[in-house]
């Protein structure tokens, strides 16, 4: 009988926290974090500030000469290096995004996306009725 209650209890406490009755702020979230994506590979810049914070704190570990490092990238980069195309060379129409609304709660959210090339932790909030990424985490793949 006790297993039969821990292993609920355990069920309960993996479930996701994703608010129950919210399907519009969850689609919302997604098209964001699919703009994000899409505008990368598309090398579409205006799509890409649109789903910006000004803000943004994008970052990853690099190794430069042998020594692991913060790499920072600011929302004006992510612009300007998606205007250059750097995203469009490693698209293929074959290749899936993947989303996933990890968490949200009224006006932040939570979510992990995965490319071909990327892995990525995403944090979003909602300023002026608008979903926008705040911070993200990634690894190349």
């Amino acid at each position: 009988m006790n297993k039969h209650i821990l292993l609920i209890m355990m069920l309960i406490l993996t479930v996701s926290t994703v608010q129950a009755g919210s399907p519009d702020e969850i689609l919302a979230i997604k098209k964001t974090a699919m703009n994000y994506m899409e505008s990368w590979y598309q090398g579409d810049a205006k799509r890409m500030e649109e789903s910006l914070h000004p803000k943004l704190a994008k970052r990853s570990l690099k190794s430069i000469n042998g020594k692991i490092k913060l790499r920072q990238t600011t929302a004006s980069d992510m612009v300007n290096w998606t205007g250059t195309g750097f995203g469009k060379s490693l698209w293929s129409n074959t290749h899936k995004i993947d989303i996933v609304v990890l968490d949200f709660y009224k006006s932040v959210a939570s979510v992990k996306v995965v490319t071909p090339d990327y892995w990525e932790y995403l944090h979003l909030i909602k300023t002026d009725k608008k979903w926008v990424i705040v911070n993200a985490l990634y690894e190349n793949k």
